[in-house]
């Protein structure tokens, strides 16, 4: 039987299958345009270290079917397209484990075996809690059983020891707030009531999922507060502007970023919008004062973001067209030039 993609080999085996992206932060991919990316008709959207990071979960159809779930870490090549060869060969791996029964259930010893192929992953624990949050939730699955103790934690935290709050119901919490308005306030109006440490998982959980607006004016905010302190915490402002990072573009993010672009911006700041929030950069006023800020104040950091952002197929027509503007600081045309020097060998 011949199987050239992962979507043909899932169908095939009359799995209900889901796919996400863990490489900068989780994001549902659609199965309709995972196909276009297989077939070669578009490029990876959000590369990381110039490899798609996926989540695939599948499973049999029909009610109580047990749920798998590869992590796998699939090479690009030049154009950013998935490597078919690294393809081909977990392919064939899939196959020699269910031999020609493409619908056979696999073992605990075959998933091992499968692991153990160079194109799979461990993701991080924050972000594996928040697969399977994101993921119960597109099922509409119940939470686990930590996201109990974390919403009677939030409702009376004097009352509850928040060293006992369970990492998955912290996830929990942070997948329902774009769709339980009601929740999103309550949390609005509390998490900076909240010790530092349960105020930092929060954050970081938030920026793996899709916030209401309301929600992520509230942080905005709190940004601005932290700016008023005679010492700033770069830190804090860049997990606090993180946590936004699910949310589509809107106008008041976009005139923070360029306010804080204009401030000397800290290592953090300049990580989190390559890492995070690239799509603001989208933006080519924004991405041009990016770029010129890192050139500048970060050069140690300039090669490897440039090559990240470039490899962005939504920055890379934005940042192609600019390579030669006359109108380019000197610390960013000097950058550019010596990049593409150290590249020419």
């Amino acid at each position: 039987m011949q199987i050239d993609t992962l979507s043909e080999f899932l169908t095939q085996a009359g799995t209900e299958f889901r796919l996400y992206d863990l490489g900068r932060r989780l994001q549902p991919l659609p199965r309709a345009d995972f196909a276009t990316i297989e077939a070669g008709q578009r490029p990876y959207p959000w590369p990381l270290q110039r490899h798609a990071w996926l989540a695939v979960s599948y499973w049999q159809q029909g009610a109580g079917a047990q749920r798998y779930v590869w992590f796998l870490k699939i090479p690009l090549d030049e154009r950013g397209l998935l490597n078919q060869a690294a393809i081909k060969h977990f392919l064939s791996a899939l196959v020699e484990q269910l031999g020609q029964d493409p619908g056979a259930p696999l073992s605990d010893e075959q998933q091992q075996r499968l692991a153990q192929t160079p194109f799979t992953f461990q993701p991080a624990q924050d972000k594996l809690a928040a697969f399977h949050a994101r993921l119960s939730q597109d099922l509409g699955l119940p939470p686990s059983a930590y996201y109990r103790p974390v919403l009677e934690y939030l409702q009376a935290p004097e009352r509850r020891d928040w060293q006992q709050l369970g990492l998955q119901g912290l996830a929990d919490l942070a997948a329902r707030l774009a769709t339980e308005p009601a929740l999103a306030q309550q949390l609005g109006q509390r998490l900076f009531r909240l010790p530092p440490p349960v105020q930092q998982a929060l954050l970081s959980q938030c920026e793996q999922q899709p916030l209401p607006p309301a929600l992520a004016t509230v942080l905005l905010a709190q940004i601005s507060i932290e700016q008023e302190r005679q010492t700033p915490d770069e830190e804090r402002i860049s997990l606090l502007l993180r946590a936004t990072a699910g949310c589509a573009p809107f106008p008041a993010r976009s005139r923070k970023i360029a306010s804080l672009l204009t401030l000397a911006p800290g290592r953090p700041l300049m990580l989190a919008l390559a890492a995070r929030l690239w799509q603001e950069l989208t933006d080519e006023s924004l991405l041009l004062q990016y770029l010129a800020q890192l050139a500048e104040h970060h050069p140690t950091l300039f090669n490897g973001l440039f090559a990240e952002l470039v490899a962005t197929p939504a920055l890379r027509p934005l940042i192609l067209a600019n390579l030669h503007n006359p109108a380019l600081p000197a610390p960013l045309r000097d950058a550019i030039g010596q990049l593409f020097a150290t590249a020419r060998g």
